[in-house]
């Protein structure tokens, strides 16, 4: 059985919250959400820090909190 996938937006974390919890712009819609890390990236152990770029997920369940499903990858420029 598939899960239904939600609403799906890019965004950028402004603020790390307490209790694992994300404060994130999203600049499509011009408004910020509070967000928690998906499982999987709970149980890998993926880090969140503020500035870095993510795809966040309506929450079917909660529809005032997101879940952030997918950290992109910082790549810099330096030589």
């Amino acid at each position: 059985m598939s899960k239904n996938q939600g609403l799906v937006m890019k965004g950028e974390v402004v603020e790390a919250l307490g209790g694992g919890q994300y404060k994130v712009r999203l600049p499509e819609v011009e408004m910020e959400v509070v967000a928690y890390p998906a499982g999987k990236m709970k149980k890998f152990n993926i880090k969140i820090l503020e500035g870095d770029r993510v795809d966040v997920e309506l929450n079917q369940y909660d529809p005032t909190k997101w879940r952030i499903i997918y950290r992109h990858k910082y790549i810099s420029n330096e030589s």
